[in-house]
């Protein structure tokens, strides 16, 4: 029993420890820059991407963007 209880305990701390490094939040720098951590495909070292507000709407503009045009040509080739 007291084994268990032990092993719980442990498995507990070590997951919440695990837990708690995943820092990927967005901060602002007195430059305007929007700085955030992200992980590359294929990676699990974050690396750190700063742009402006600006850059950033753009960026997911081109996304949404891309996705709407990929959906719209899937349709028109299912339709022919």
């Amino acid at each position: 029993m007291k084994l268990g209880l032990l092993l719980a305990g442990c498995a507990v701390v070590l997951l919440s420890g695990c837990a708690g490094q995943a820092n990927e939040g967005q901060t602002a720098n007195n430059d305007g820059l929007i700085c955030e951590l992200k992980r590359p495909t294929g990676s699990n070292i974050p690396k750190r991407v700063c742009m402006t507000a600006e850059e950033k709407a753009a960026q997911e503009k081109a996304g949404q963007d891309y996705v709407k045009r990929e959906l719209n040509r899937g349709t028109t080739n299912s339709l022919q």
